[in-house]
């Protein structure tokens, strides 16, 4: 029953009545991982996925801003196109550019990476999938894991999937702090766990080169920072807070030979960024900042907490969405977040 009220809901979505219902908001869709088969990525959408969902914006006219489409709306307050979405993309890897971005060039339709510099610069590779990786590797089945703040986390793979585990010790090293984690990261979690620590970044997270970056803004994408190491700004000193602003926009202006004005908070939650980091944005320049909280861009928001959904997994979320059935159900039901299903923070 519930199955045909969304399709009937999407069916109507097919009219603009939501959207008439609904103005001067938009979409921004947010992506991590592109795969062409199967894999054990965690978030990870398939290729094929991706296509079905941009073929349906293509057949119905709808228009994919650019960065610099939206930046003018916010700025002057304009009405938001009607049929309008937005997509980005964020932290780096390798299929960001061998498979997302040659996916979008199919439609003709831009894509907005948000990357971490020293990923790119093969420096480190991001804490969170860190995690993942040390999960998937351990031998062990149970151990005691002292966090960086002194406190025991547990490790129980014989009642958790890896998967669960992963999440739980990730959402932990959320509420930390972060200053030293990757130095944690290598000589506490990694030995721990008997899991060799790589001596060079994992296959399947390898990043795109700056030859890279700079192809997908020849071919009309978007390209900016995204921190240098992906920690929490929140948990971090203000030098670190400003070393990590600043020094990934120096990255990306020396590389790309533009000075970016766009930022993506890590992980993005409002509580992992605070107002010394949007008073460190707005002296370095920044003009608009994304967090992660699951919300439609609306005429006159705040440019320094522009909202993004994560790309659904299935079509008939992506409908609501796009559609803006979303929108009118949280107005008629007073709704401020989406169901968890909706949820992926990085």
């Amino acid at each position: 029953m519930k199955s045909f009220i969304v399709r009937l809901a999407n069916l109507i979505g097919e009219t603009g009545i939501y959207r008439l219902l609904c103005p001067n908001r938009m979409p921004v869709f947010m992506l991590h991982r592109i795969t062409e088969g199967p894999t054990a990525l965690a978030g990870a959408m398939p290729a094929d996925t991706l296509r079905r969902y941009l073929t349906y914006l293509s057949d119905r006219q709808y228009h994919v801003l650019t960065m610099t489409e939206l930046l003018a709306v916010v700025e002057q307050n304009q009405c938001i196109p009607d049929k309008s979405v937005m997509f980005t993309i964020d932290d780096g890897f390798r299929d960001h550019h061998d498979l997302a971005g040659k996916i979008f060039d199919e439609f003709g339709f831009p894509l907005n990476f948000f990357v971490i510099t020293d990923l790119l610069d093969s420096k480190l590779w991001p804490w969170d999938d860190q995690i993942n990786y040390v999960i998937a590797h351990t031998p062990k089945v149970s151990a005691d894991i002292v966090l960086p703040s002194g406190q025991i986390h547990p490790i129980d793979l014989e009642n958790k999937t890896q998967r669960q585990a992963a999440r739980e010790l990730r959402n932990q090293l959320k509420r930390e702090d972060q200053e030293h984690l990757y130095d944690w990261l290598r000589n506490q979690l990694y030995p721990v766990l008997d899991v060799a620590f790589p001596t060079d970044i994992p296959p399947e997270y390898r990043p795109m080169s700056w030859d890279d970056a700079r192809s997908l803004r020849a071919r009309g994408h978007g390209v900016y920072p995204h921190t240098c190491s992906h920690r929490i700004l929140s948990t971090l000193s203000l030098a670190e807070k400003q070393a990590e602003i600043n020094q990934s926009l120096e990255r990306v202006e020396t590389e790309l030979a533009y000075r970016p004005d766009v930022f993506a908070y890590p992980t993005g939650r409002r509580s992992d960024y605070d107002k010394n980091d949007v008073a460190e944005l707005k002296k370095s320049g920044f003009r608009m900042a994304f967090n992660t909280v699951p919300d439609y861009v609306r005429q006159g928001q705040n440019p320094y907490e522009l909202s993004r959904f994560s790309l659904p997994e299935r079509l008939s979320e992506f409908l609501q969405i796009v559609n803006r059935f979303e929108a009118l159900n949280r107005r008629v039901l007073r709704q401020p977040e989406l169901p968890a299903n909706f949820l992926l923070t990085r």
